[in-house]
């Protein structure tokens, strides 16, 4: 009886609150959704999430990557759920209209979407390529710190971060100039024909072989390359271990520093590869007007 009075105070607005009313649908779709959306995050994704990163310990690109598409995919099933509930999969899917316009969106708008997604699952999975890892491409370089869905943030040289599309690295070259235990640096000097060539070779040999942050082996090589125009050309090559750029600049940098000083209190001269001397006398006469 109190129900029947209770319709009849409503009135008009009476339909909107039975079971199949729009205030009906949105309180089960609200609720719906809290409770999936709810669960999936405070119980299914902390019980996947440990398990990940047991088994991917040292691979921080798997971890972050499985927690994205997790927390994706508890999102999308929290909506079907709450649509369900709802009633409205009827008639979305029973709609030609609605179904032509998605397939429409999905097949010009979405291409390119689709493609940075192929392309983000292609980076994560692969396993030469991780966070942290040093990459080049093209004329950028930098560190990467994230992949995601749509880009990879590189961290550059500058210190810059920069947005990169995964398209963009998947259909691109990429190297890893530090990828390996161990890196070559590779260097040219010059050294004039009037000063001491074997001391010069000696002192580029000798601070290589006693420098800890060099490998002995494989050993430094001091090569004479060629004869130029002023100079002979002398290649240095060693090996630096578990490289980063910034331990080859400061190993590199700490050893050249250490064979100029040893140069200079040699009083021998080092001149870069492409530097050409030039020398003669100007005369300037003065024509009587």
């Amino acid at each position: 009886m109190a129900d029947v009075v209770a319709l009849q105070l409503l009135g008009p607005f009476a339909e909107l609150f039975d079971g199949d009313g729009i205030l009906a649908r949105v309180a089960k779709f609200v609720g719906v959704f809290l409770v999936v959306y709810g669960g999936g995050r405070g119980i299914v994704e902390p019980l996947v999430m440990r398990a990940v990163r047991v088994r991917n310990e040292n691979n921080p690109t798997v971890v972050g990557a499985v927690k994205l598409y997790l927390h994706i995919a508890v999102m999308v099933f929290a909506v079907a759920a709450a649509l369900a509930a709802a009633g409205y999969t009827r008639l979305l899917t029973g709609s030609t209209i609605a179904v032509a316009i998605i397939t429409l969106t999905v097949g010009v708008a979405g291409r390119e979407v689709l493609g940075t997604l192929v392309g983000g699952l292609f980076l994560v999975t692969d396993q030469n390529f991780n966070v942290g890892d040093y990459v080049a491409w093209g004329d950028t370089e930098g560190i990467v710190e994230s992949i995601g869905f749509r880009v990879t943030r590189v961290r550059t040289v500058d210190n810059e971060v920069i947005s990169v599309p995964n398209t963009h690295l998947t259909t691109n070259v990429i190297t890893k100039p530090y990828g390996q235990n161990r890196f070559r640096v590779n260097e040219e000097l010059g050294v004039y024909y009037e000063e001491d060539l074997e001391g010069a070779i000696e002192i580029l040999r000798d601070e290589a072989v006693t420098d800890p942050a060099i490998l002995n082996d494989p050993q430094p090589k001091i090569r004479v390359r060629s004869f130029e125009g002023d100079h002979i050309r002398v290649q240095v090559l060693f090996w630096v271990p578990d490289p980063s750029r910034k331990t080859v600049l400061d190993t590199f940098s700490d050893y050249a520093r250490r064979v100029q000083a040893r140069c200079d209190g040699a009083d021998i001269t080092l001149g870069a590869t492409s530097a050409v001397d030039m020398g003669g006398d100007l005369a300037v006469d003065r024509a009587d007007g």
